[in-house]
């Protein structure tokens, strides 16, 4: 990947990513994002804002790992078997920090989206496709997307390389 990442601006906030940052984040998260994974392709959730990764703010008292896998059941009515963090997003405003860890996931298998959700619905996405599909594309996602792709291709040769030892 190549460094420095673009620097974004949505919605007045300016945000960076800082690759593999531990989890000792300053301030606390206020989200996560992960980019779920299914052979070769993306798994992203129609949400009312569009398409995206399964994202979402974390709950009382949760992790940012367990909301990992809570936000993309919830929103892509996927399970992964292997996660593992990509770094952080950082959004400076006026107002403050906000700090999103992101997480790259490979999907065992995909169900319904669960009653109650917000997700429309969700789709396996072709890394091609996911630039004319996706809610908001900018120099800063296009560099994750690309990084992800490579990440979870990583991962999931190494889960069923893990696989096949078992069997």
């Amino acid at each position: 990947m190549t460094l420095p990442l673009p620097t974004a601006c949505w919605d007045g906030r300016t945000v960076t990513f800082a690759l593999g940052e531990a989890p000792a984040y300053r301030p606390a998260p206020a989200a996560v994002v992960v980019f779920a994974w299914r052979l070769g392709r993306f798994v992203l959730g129609h949400v009312p804002r569009g398409w995206c990764t399964p994202s979402g703010h974390l709950e009382p008292g949760e992790t940012d790992l367990a909301a990992a896998y809570r936000e993309t059941a919830e929103e892509a009515g996927a399970a992964l078997c292997a996660i593992e963090r990509l770094g952080v997003y950082r959004l400076v405003s006026s107002s403050g920090t906000s700090v999103v860890p992101a997480f790259v996931g490979v999907v065992s298998s995909v169900g319904p989206i669960p009653a109650g959700s917000e997700s429309l619905g969700a789709a396996e996405v072709d890394p091609a496709d996911v630039e004319g599909l996706y809610w908001r594309w900018d120099s800063l996602m296009a560099a994750m997307f690309r990084h992800a792709a490579e990440a979870a291709a990583a991962l999931e040769q190494r889960v069923r390389g893990t696989q096949r030892g078992k069997g």
